[in-house]
Order: structure tokens, then sequence, then C-alpha cells
């Protein structure tokens, strides 16, 4: 037996994980057991609700990784049993699983380097991941990433509805969906959900991982206005939106704000994957031909108009 042990248990709520992972640390009282996301390279077990299952990244640790896994499935009549690769909740212990864990976490280290070479982790690609957010085909999906469960989306309705115990404001480039069952659907079908697109930009803003550099040359003009979830960056990103509204590229931007190219660079990168902005041809960019008519005063006026449209005060 080895004396580190790394268990991914992913698509559970806190309270039930947490609870899981004690009786589990019961059976190996002298074994540091490491609670690891899905992620990890070196994962030793895979506990993963049905729900995921299906989800590409989490058949690629199953099938490519051989990671031994068991799904999880509420039935409280078998509670605490298994039967193939299912393990029955609410968890209790028992000698089944007792004897299931014993069987699979007593391979050598040398069979685990070799899993490991074998199959990297796979990750999605996160511009096509979330292209199909904004697919309305795709009605009801659930969104999750390394770190566990999002939350569930309507694409058609362009509706969230984050899970309640998700306390990360950002993702990474392990985020993926799948789709939701009728059951999850039902679950939110009288409660409004957060607009779609705002909740991605915010999401995509906090997840520096995911940006992407873009030419300061290209042209890009505004589909959609932002509404950002922080306060502090509120401005600056209503003064690049405003300009882009125009039709602009980020070197005009630069000039005509005082914004660090970084910043607009960050802008453009979010908006393109949410498709707040569009690439234009140069003949459709306007920002320095109406810059040169307009009056400071003028500017002035639409920012109070943008922010009032937005409910965001004076």
């Amino acid at each position: 037996m080895k004396e580190q042990l790394k268990i991914a248990i992913f698509g559970l709520s806190l309270n039930i994980l947490e609870h899981i992972k004690q009786e589990i640390q019961s059976i190996y009282p002298d074994i540091h057991i490491a609670w690891v996301n899905i992620s990890d390279p070196a994962l030793d077990v895979l506990l993963v609700n049905e729900i995921f299952f299906n989800a590409d990244s989490i058949q690629h640790i199953v099938n490519a990784k051989h990671v031994p896994y068991l799904r999880l499935i509420t039935a409280h009549e078998k509670a605490g049993s298994i039967a193939d690769d299912i393990l029955y909740l609410p968890f209790q212990m028992t000698d089944q699983i007792r004897e299931w864990f014993k069987i699979h976490l007593t391979y050598t280290s040398t069979d685990k380097t070799e899993r490991l070479t074998r199959a990297p982790y796979k990750k999605a690609d996160v511009d096509k991941v979330i292209q199909e957010f904004l697919n309305e085909r795709n009605d009801n999906i659930q969104i999750f990433d390394a770190s566990g469960n999002i939350g569930l989306m309507n694409t058609r309705t362009e509706q969230v509805w984050l899970d309640p115990e998700r306390k990360l404001k950002g993702t990474d480039s392990s985020i993926n969906y799948t789709y939701a069952t009728m059951q999850m659907a039902q679950s939110v079908i009288h409660t409004q959900g957060m607009d779609l697109r705002i909740w991605l930009w915010n999401t995509l803003w906090y997840s520096n991982e995911l940006l992407k550099s873009h030419s300061s040359t290209d042209f890009y003009k505004l589909v959609f206005w932002p509404q950002p979830d922080p306060i502090a960056d509120r401005r600056e990103i209503f003064q690049i939106a405003a300009c882009f509204e125009k039709g602009a590229n980020i070197q005009q931007v630069e000039q005509n704000l005082e914004v660090s190219q970084d910043r607009i660079m960050k802008f453009v990168s979010v908006a393109l994957m949410c498709g707040a902005l569009c690439e234009i041809s140069i003949d459709e960019a306007h920002l320095v031909q109406d810059d040169a008519d307009e009056a400071p005063s003028g500017l002035g006026r639409f920012f109070l108009k943008i922010r009032s449209k937005l409910g965001l005060g004076s």
C-alpha cells in the first residue's frame, strides 16, 4: 500500500462530500489521503456523480487513464452497496466498500507510472465549449470544471442557475458540460436564472488562464454591453466598450484612453469569447473619425446614458 492516496470526488454537495471523506479516511487511519480535483495527473480513485459520468473529461479519465472509479447514484434501499461500477448513496461504510478500496488501491507505484505515461489528462477545447454555451439547440446542460459543479444552463432561454456551493468566481481550461437530466431541469423551472451572457462575461473576466492575445491592429465592434461584476473595473470596462461601440482596434483605443494595452487586450479576449465583440473591416471603424468631431462633453453625456441604461446610477 502506498503512503499517500489521491482521491477525487466529483459532483456532490459539500455536506455529502465531507461525510464520504471522513468515512474513507477511517479505512486508512495511517495513510495520508490527498483530496484532489479530477485534473490531477496522479489520480488514484475517482468517485463521480452519475449525472456527470458521460462528460468527455470524465470518460477520458475512466477509459484512457484507466483510473479506478465508482459512479454515485442515490438509492436509499441499496445504501452502502456496490453493484458493478455503481456505489449507492447515502454513503454507509460496509465491508463491500472496504473490500473495493482494498482491491483497487494495492497496485504498485510502477503500475501508476505506466498509466500516467500512457494517457496524460486531456482538456477540452475551451473555445468550442463556450460556443456550445451559446448554441440554443443544446437547451439544458450542466456545466462544471475540475473544481466541481458550476451550475445548470439553459442555452435556449440564455439563463444560468449557479450551484449555491460554488465559491469560485472564475474557471480554467477544464471547464466543460454535459447534458442535464429532466429532473435537474425541472428543479429550476419556476426560478429566474442569471442572464447567460452577463454570467459568462464575468466568469471569463476572472479567468486569466483562458485569456488569449490578439492583434492590436485588427478592428472590432461591440455587439452588446457587458455588465461587469467587479465594481473597481466598471468605469474602465465601460470606457473601453464605448470605444469599441464605434468600431476600433486596440491601438486606437489605447490612444484614446488612459488604459494599458494589457487591459484592453483582456477586454478583447473576454468579449470575443462570449460574443460581445465581432471583427469588422477598417471601413466600419469610426472611433477616430467620430472622436475628431465630438466634443469632450458629448462623450461624457454618452457615458451617463450608458450608466442609466445599465441601472448603475450617476
